[in-house]
């Protein structure tokens, strides 16, 4: 790709980024010196600042009730519902041609401008990162401010581009393992400048797409300071929700958790054990924490009530957080309208209560309330069963169903449901390690993460063994309960849908490892579609190819 190395071009980009990312930026009730200007973007520490903060923005972007947002927040419930089945069900409110409803038939046409809005809130805040370093790089601001911050700036443009990277394979590319060298199956990967961030390059293959997502967040945790400072970030309260050295770490033991390999299985341990300590069934401070303790407490609602800018709590679990500084009454705070209109409202007037837990056998009669679960063990202690979730008892909603109370949404006159996403918190890294210590025969210390797990989730919780019966005294029966354990601690969190393909995965490189139930096909109809079907991806919108002088319609995801 042509580098933009006259200055004349860089304004010019700057002015187009500048007109995607701004309404992002003014999320974050920036000052007025943190909004971008076409003319001195490269010139000041504080505008490439304001470019990294808009693409912060883009990832809890929202638009007008009447547009499908793409934010992170939205893009949980798409795995989610690509998944569905698994764990939760399609509402018969759902329409036909809802986005969700197209993502859980494996059905949406590359056409569909819902593609093109979820394309944009990855790519553009790739290309505000490959900006900020170019930038950096180049034409690197003349004021005393920038080598105080250059590091961060860098490490959190690194962070966002590896995020979102990865984010884009896991939609629009097959599983690592499946592929994984073949020609054009990963993603498309701009590392320089350019207008809407995705123009002229190819699609990489997966195995490369895996490396620069690694790469770029092994950068970023190199850079970025290990906690918030403000020596460094300044009285500015929306540093408290960008990425730190942890944040970067745990995001890498994700990427490396995802690979599905024997070998990324025991890197992600040990990047967790830089995260949380390296003693399973404790979390304590680290190095590359600052010390700071990522602690599980006993309320469950915690990572995803807290609102509004305050800095988290003292050693909650919450790594890295999510707002939205729009308010509304009694100081909820939506998380975006896409998760207002698909998970939550009045199912007879918006259609929108569209994903609900699965139900229990023998399914209960209409109208009648669900207290029981083939997900949760114990439905009466569980506090991730009895406060995350309640049964639906709008006005009008069948009431045999019960939903996730994790995710804000609103309903008129009332307000229900959480605030936050708490996009990397400290439950997933133990149990994450909990699972590959059970895979990699280690049963001692994954009883020890999934004991703490449950311990502080469930009342008066009494640690089990490998002898338990629902364990059976088996590896076997070890990983099959730490998988669920998994669904029931991180469920709505868009998780479970690529833990199928990557526990598929696995099974089909190292044998039957992984439940046939957690690796069975899905369901839709008269089709089933396995973990490496070409119709589990979804499809590039037809405008990211046809407007790639390097790719075309035949780089398109088959059918």
């Amino acid at each position: 790709m042509k580098r933009l190395f006259e200055h004349k071009y860089t304004k010019y980009l700057v002015l187009v980024l500048t007109c995607f990312v701004f309404d992002a930026c003014k999320k974050f009730d920036l000052p007025p010196n943190d909004e971008l200007s076409s003319g001195v973007v490269d010139q000041s520490t504080a505008n490439l600042d304001g470019i990294i903060n808009g693409a912060y923005g883009r990832l809890i972007a929202q638009g007008p009730p009447t547009v499908n947002s793409s934010s992170a927040f939205d893009m949980a419930l798409y795995a989610e519902a690509m998944g569905a089945t698994r764990t939760v069900f399609p509402s018969p409110q759902s329409g036909a041609n809802a986005a969700t409803n197209l993502m859980y038939n494996f059905s949406m046409q590359p056409d569909n401008v819902f593609l093109a809005r979820l394309s944009r809130n990855l790519y553009i805040p790739i290309a505000a990162a490959n900006s900020t370093l170019f930038f950096i790089n180049n034409t690197p601001p003349a004021d005393s401010e920038f080598s105080r911050q250059k590091d961060r700036l860098m490490g959190e443009a690194y962070f966002i581009r590896g995020l979102c990277f990865f984010y884009a394979a896991r939609f629009w590319a097959h599983q690592y393992g499946h592929n994984t060298n073949t020609p054009g199956g990963g993603i498309l990967l701009p590392l320089e400048p350019s207008i809407d961030g995705s123009v002229g390059v190819k699609r990489a293959t997966i195995q490369e797409t895996y490396d620069q997502i690694i790469s770029d967040l092994q950068q970023a945790a190199t850079l970025l300071p290990v906690a918030y400072d403000a020596n460094i970030h300044g009285a500015f309260p929306a540093y408290r929700f960008r990425a730190n050295k942890a944040a970067a770490l745990a995001m890498l033991a994700r990427v490396y958790f995802q690979q599905a390999t024997p070998a990324s299985y025991q890197l992600a341990k040990e990047t967790i054990d830089k995260v949380i300590g390296n003693t399973p069934g404790t979390i304590t401070g680290t190095t590359e924490t600052g010390n700071r303790v990522y602690a599980l407490q006993t309320d469950v609602t915690i990572p995803f009530n807290s609102t509004g800018f305050n800095a988290p709590n003292t050693n909650t679990e919450e790594i890295l957080r999510l707002v939205n500084s729009t308010t509304a009454a009694a100081g909820y705070t939506t998380a975006s309208i896409n998760m207002t209109n698909e998970s939550g409202g009045n199912p007879t007037s918006r259609g929108a209560a569209r994903w609900f837990l699965n139900r229990p056998t023998p399914n209960p009669p209409a109208n009648t309330a669900v207290t029981t679960s083939p997900l949760f063990d114990d439905v009466v202690n569980d506090r991730r069963f009895t406060q995350l979730t309640f049964n639906n008892t709008f006005t009008g909603a069948i009431g045999n169903q019960r939903l996730s109370q994790k995710w804000g949404f609103q309903t008129q006159p009332t307000l229900i449901g959480m605030q936050t996403f708490p996009l990397i918190r400290a439950a997933e890294l133990v149990i994450t390690r909990a699972e590959i210590n059970a895979v990699q025969g280690n049963t001692a210390l994954a009883l020890d993460d999934y004991n703490l797990i449950r311990r502080r989730a469930i009342t008066g919780y009494v640690n089990r063994t490998l002898l338990d019966p629902v364990i059976g005294g088996t590896q076997a029966g070890l990983i099959a309960e730490i998988a669920r354990e998994r669904q029931r601690e991180l469920l709505m969190e868009g998780f479970d849908y690529w833990s199928w393909k990557r526990m598929a995965a696995y099974n089909a490189a190292n044998g039957a490892i992984y439940p046939a139930s957690q690796v069975a096909p899905l369901t839709r109809g008269t089709s089933t579609f396995e973990w490496n079907s070409n119709r589990t991806l979804l499809k590039f919108h037809v405008d990211d190819l046809t407007l790639n002088f390097q790719v075309g319609l035949e780089a398109q995801n088959p059918n």
